[in-house]
């Protein structure tokens, strides 16, 4: 889209944004968005327009079309020094996991500014840490693994660079991924209520430490894919058995 014949936004269209944003329409908030597209990063005025902008188009017409266009603004003011605390607030509001695959993509990069930014805000994978050395492209597999793995069990925490300096956006559920059962990005509760058995199930994982749920929520989930009728049987033992055999790395 060519930006040249597009006027920046002045302050009293600023301030409307601020005091009478239910009262615009979506087309014309979306068109004040592509206005505030001019010059990103080169004038406050305009950068708090866009943010205001972007945040509305988000949580208030659940537009997620306009997020790969706040990516690449988060990470070009990034490389400049410039702010990008509200526009990275907007961008995780549209609570959608598959929209992290935009970040994971400037793990590629060849500017350490980039890689590092990419990696601050996927720092809740826990593959991705920049203090260990890994090349670009096994940091990206690395996420790539993960998501797939682990998207319909992940949910929306709302943290932010305001509120802390190092957000966790997404949370694992990791009961929900030891049960195989999605859960819903909004609440962190499962799409489907666990039945009485799944509840107590649930409530006897939710006692041991992390280390044990993390190795049976990543074996339970791989032996529900491999074979179900086997994983069924495994998974009406005793949270103990299951642990043997988990840490064996056995189909049951």
């Amino acid at each position: 889209m060519s930006l040249e014949n597009i006027t920046p936004p002045s302050l009293s269209e600023i301030q409307y944004l601020r005091s009478s944003n239910s009262e615009i329409t979506y087309p014309v908030l979306k068109g004040m968005f592509k206005t505030g597209l001019m010059g990103p990063g080169l004038r406050n005025d305009n950068d708090e327009f866009l943010d205001i902008t972007a945040l509305l188009l988000i949580k208030t017409h659940k537009d997620k079309t306009i997020l790969p266009t706040l990516v690449d603004i988060i990470f070009f003011r990034n490389r400049e020094g410039l702010f990008t605390h509200d526009l990275i607030w907007a961008f995780f509001q549209a609570r959608d996991p598959n929209s992290l695959m935009l970040i994971a993509n400037y793990l590629h990069s060849d500017n350490i500014i980039d890689v590092k930014l990419a990696c601050k805000l996927l720092d809740f994978v826990p593959s991705i840490d920049m203090t260990i050395e890994k090349d670009n492209k096994k940091l990206y597999m690395n996420f790539i693994y993960y998501l797939k793995e682990n998207k319909p069990f992940l949910y929306y925490t709302g943290e932010s660079f305001q509120r802390t300096s190092n957000p966790m956006p997404y949370i694992l559920a990791l009961d929900s991924k030891y049960l195989c059962r999605p859960i819903s990005v909004y609440t962190g509760k499962p799409l489907i209520p666990y039945t009485d058995k799944e509840n107590r199930l649930s409530d006897d994982f939710n006692k041991l430490s992390v280390d044990k749920k993390l190795i049976l929520s990543n074996y339970s989930l791989r032996s529900h894919y491999e074979n179900l009728y086997l994983w069924d049987l495994w998974i009406n033992n005793s949270i103990l058995d299951q642990i043997n055999i988990a840490h064996k790395g056995l189909i049951y």
